[in-house]
């Protein structure tokens, strides 16, 4: 029997990690891909020796130019054959532009928007020789908004929304499902779990483990769900937006935002 991989990006902590954890408890062989940490490797062993699964993995840092092609030479070079591709690697922060370095800006555009658009290429061929194969991009509820002071992640996260679902409906038929699922707060480090504590009862209503992210939105994908809004309160959040004045809105999110900044 033909072995088949899940390959995950940004696989050694957070979002990523529980994506990893809840594919292997369903008995997927995975491809980690990561930037270089002993994280990666410890996370591989602890999966493989948990779940009795084949993880391999790959450290490499996505904002560097020719990193996609390299993760996919790779995958060729092992022989690895992929079926399903979680683009989930990505970053963020809070700051007004004017203050954000250069290097900071074209990381998150690096990250966000080109390693995902470039693995997505290069696999494609790979996926469509495997019937049923899926992509599931990660995007956010960001992505629904123009937000201040995360004016550059909330932009590459639009992209990806846009991205995703031109792509489901050009590979109809295909062979290749593409999915996407835009998250709100994910407690997926102490950074941003302290970010969603800003916004109190709000971050409180909207957020949730990554542990449980990763769940939800597996199970959606294996349901055939292509686009998906975790919890009521985002899809509630989600709807309301669509009935305010977009001054209105972007006064509201803005003042929201703020408590990031600690003012």
């Amino acid at each position: 029997m033909e072995s088949y991989y899940t390959l995950i990006t940004g696989s050694s902590s957070g979002i990523g990690k529980a994506f990893a954890f809840e594919c292997a408890r369903r008995k997927m062989d995975l491809i980690l891909v990561s930037r270089p940490s002993e994280r990666l490797s410890a996370a591989a062993e602890e999966i493989s020796s948990k779940y009795s699964v084949d993880v391999k993995y790959f450290a490499i840092d996505l904002t560097e130019f020719d990193a996609p092609r390299k993760v996919f030479e790779w995958c060729l070079e092992q022989q690895l054959k992929v079926n399903y591709l979680i683009n989930n690697a990505g970053t963020v922060g809070t700051n007004p532009f004017d203050k954000c370095q250069p290097e900071y800006l074209d990381s998150i555009i690096m990250l966000n928007i080109r390693a995902l658009t470039l693995l997505t290429r290069l696999f494609l061929p790979e996926l469509k020789k495997h019937p049923g194969s899926k992509i599931l991009n990660v995007g956010s509820m960001s992505g629904f908004f123009p937000i201040p002071y995360k004016s550059v992640y909330s932009a590459s996260k639009s992209y990806v929304h846009s991205f995703s679902r031109s792509l489901q409906a050009e590979l109809k038929g295909s062979g290749v499902e593409v999915y996407l699922v835009a998250p709100n707060g994910v407690q997926s480090n102490p950074r941003v779990t302290e970010r969603i504590k800003d916004h109190k009862l709000i971050g409180a209503l909207v957020s949730m483990s990554a542990e449980k992210f990763a769940v939800l939105a597996l199970d959606k994908v294996e349901k055939g769900r292509r686009f998906y809004i975790p919890l009521f309160s985002n899809k509630l959040l989600f709807a309301l937006s669509r009935m305010l004045p977009d001054t209105l809105m972007l006064n509201l999110i803005k003042k929201e935002f703020r408590k990031e900044l600690g003012s």
